[in-house]
């Protein structure tokens, strides 16, 4: 075999190679989320949340101080190993899991929320969150989720998540999330928590696309 063979033949088998990873290597890796136990972290998580800032208004009262302009600083989870990225997913599927608003408002980038809710007529935006949350869920029928934090050229890091809904007619939809980081401007050493900067109604449009 003359070495010009070999060189092409080199040459298509690194294209292939290459062309495989660009289709394949992104996706590699996917991830199930348990969503019984996935529901019950966030719940338990808001909670603690909650009665922190309960507790902490009472004391500052009792001080006579004023807890509207209180910085509320929650201690910080014990679990180190968490992934911030995987955390807004998760707080994003706990929302529609358990119908939360609040929830499932509060995985998105406020800005980007505020411009979906106020894209509707309806006054009534909480109307509105819950017909966003309708679709998205398909009026709750999801059952399974399955995830990866997709890598860009060289395995490097994105700030995107592919995710796969399955629901209970066995449909399937294809959601690609963007996300970003946002830090609390009162604690410099603060880590970054990550939100939803896709639209709400561009998440539909993937699913129903991808359902219909």
């Amino acid at each position: 075999m003359s070495s010009k063979v070999v060189k092409i033949s080199l040459s298509i088998i690194i294209f292939f190679l290459l062309m495989m990873y660009i289709i394949w290597g992104p996706e590699a890796g996917k991830k199930q989320l348990e969503l019984d136990s996935t529901k019950n972290e966030v719940i338990n998580e808001v909670q603690q949340t909650k009665e922190y800032v309960n507790k902490t208004s009472d004391w500052l009262e009792s001080e006579g101080r004023n807890p509207e302009i209180a910085y509320f600083n929650p201690p910080e989870d014990s679990s180190k190993n968490k992934d911030p990225k995987t955390d807004v997913l998760k707080y994003f599927i706990a929302g529609l899991l358990t119908n939360d608003i609040d929830i499932f408002l509060s995985s998105f980038y406020p800005e980007t929320i505020s411009k979906d809710l106020f894209q509707s007529n309806i006054t009534d935006k909480v109307k509105v969150a819950e017909g966003i949350m309708e679709r998205i869920s398909r009026n709750g029928q999801i059952t399974d989720v399955q995830y990866v934090v997709k890598k860009g050229a060289f395995n490097t890091e994105t700030n995107k998540i592919s995710v796969i809904l399955i629901f209970k007619d066995e449909k399937k939809a294809k959601v690609t999330l963007d996300i970003i980081p946002v830090k609390d401007s009162h604690e410099k050493d603060e880590k970054s928590v990550y939100v939803i900067n896709t639209s709400a109604w561009k998440i539909i449009e993937q699913i129903e696309n991808s359902t219909n």
